[in-house]
């Protein structure tokens, strides 16, 4: 290792250009922020010095960081990493200091968020960049800003309208939290995914739909609402419902949140209940309808005692898409990648558009590795794929996320336990960038 880093060297060594850099450095050792003294070697950062308080801050000690000196940022996430060595590369060009807010993983596997201000500085002779920087831990701030957020977005809630039942669900936790206002008690759910398959009082073929939106918010920032018949607690009679949801980003785009509000849906409200919306007209390429697909699943499930797997397809980044080649050729990639996938999977598969950009495919009596081929063969069949865009050829290189859940069949599967492993399945896909898939198993 190199003998000018600090952890093994004499800081003596380090020799200031100028009474300047020497007062610079000496009042970042002042405070309380940890100090670092990096250089940037291609794709990786070095650690030249670091001060006690920096270990402090980041949650290691000296000696657990050891493996880290060659290359500081490997404990970053991927994409905060990349936003230093820009900062960086700017840094070096402009000459100006450079700020910069990332997320770290601590030694315990805690996820922290760090504030670093840097700027190029002289007094060690180098054929790479060498930065003077300083980090601080923000983590308490940014989770009392994100507390804030949740609060403001449910007082605009409350603003919208006097007779709203809130909901607030953390997807992390899997915990949805009731609010019914007028000083009476929150109800709080813990392993919401569980309750919603076997204590829901929303009808069945409702708690599918429910659950898509409600999932779909958990996987990007935006609004999304559903119509539901919920049952009272006596089963006796049932009430339609409007449930909205909307929810809260943090800087990076990460859902922290889910917030809404239940409205019941009566001659005084004004509303009327949207059911068939989705579900009987979005048939595609041939595809069978949804409510059509849903009633051949529902049927083969108690005939079936083989393994069956359930695939929920999305479309990577379809707003974007819609957004840069228009609504017409948006249709056009919907069409094409239902013709794809019913040239991947058995004719055998029961196979329909779920809603908007989301495919459903249901296949008996295959392997988990026939899965993993089909999915490659339609990812293969996809970066190909060419469209007719304003009269020219387009390779539009479409991608899915697929969350894909399986289990051996018996009396106690039921379509609902699918639907909602596979959305819960396909947020996981989701964060781990797209154009992946993530497989559970229904475990009873």
């Amino acid at each position: 290792m190199d003998d000018r880093i600090a952890h093994i060297s004499d800081p003596n060594l380090i020799t200031p250009a100028d009474n300047c850099t020497d007062l610079f450095f000496r009042l970042f050792n002042s405070m309380y922020d940890g100090v670092c003294i990096f250089e940037v070697c291609g794709a990786k950062v070095k650690a030249l010095y670091l001060n006690e308080r920096y270990f402090h801050v980041i949650g290691y000690t000296r000696e657990q960081y050891l493996p880290y000196y060659d290359n500081v940022t490997i404990t970053l996430f991927e994409e905060d990493e990349k936003r230093i060595f820009d900062h960086a590369e700017e840094c070096v060009k402009s000459g100006d200091d450079f700020y910069c807010e990332v997320r770290g993983y601590r030694f315990d596997g805690s996820v922290g968020r760090f504030c670093i201000r840097a700027r190029v500085v002289d007094f060690i002779k180098s054929d790479n960049p060498v930065f003077l920087a300083s980090i601080n831990d923000i983590t308490a701030q940014k989770d009392t800003a994100h507390l804030l957020s949740i609060n403001a977005e449910r007082y605009k809630i409350l603003e919208e309208t006097s007779s709203a039942f809130l909901l607030d669900y953390d997807y992390e936790n899997d915990v949805m939290t009731f609010s019914p206002g007028k000083g009476r008690e929150d109800m709080v759910i813990r392993s919401y995914t569980s309750y919603l398959r076997r204590n829901c009082p929303i009808y069945d073929e409702d708690v599918i739909y429910y659950c898509n939106v409600l999932f779909k918010t958990c996987r990007k920032k935006g609004k999304g609402f559903v119509d539901v018949r919920s049952l009272d607690k006596d089963r006796s009679f049932y009430t339609i419902c409007r449930i909205i949801f909307s929810s809260i980003a943090d800087e990076y785009g990460e859902i922290i949140r889910v917030v809404g509000r239940i409205e019941v849906i009566d001659e005084s409200s004004g509303l009327v209940a949207r059911f068939a919306e989705d579900r009987s007209s979005n048939s595609v390429a041939g595809l069978t309808d949804s409510v059509t697909a849903m009633g051949m699943i529902k049927n083969r499930l108690p005939q079936c005692r083989s393994r069956c797997f359930m695939v929920v397809a999305d479309i990577d980044e379809f707003t974007a898409f819609n957004e840069k080649y228009g609504k017409a050729a948006a249709d056009d990639a919907v069409r094409l990648s239902a013709e794809l996938i019913k040239k991947v999977f058995p004719e055998n598969s029961v196979i329909f558009r779920y809603v908007g950009d989301e495919f459903v495919i249901f296949a008996e009596d295959i392997s988990e590795s026939e899965l993993y081929d089909m999915v490659d063969k339609l990812r293969a069949a996809c970066r190909t794929a060419v469209l007719t865009v304003n009269g020219e050829s387009v390779n539009v290189d479409i991608s899915f996320s697929i969350g894909a859940v399986w289990t051996v069949c018996d009396e106690k599967v039921n379509i609902k336990d699918f639907f909602i492993t596979a959305d819960r399945a396909l947020i996981k896909a989701k964060k781990e960038g797209g154009s992946k898939m993530h497989v559970e198993k229904i475990i009873y």
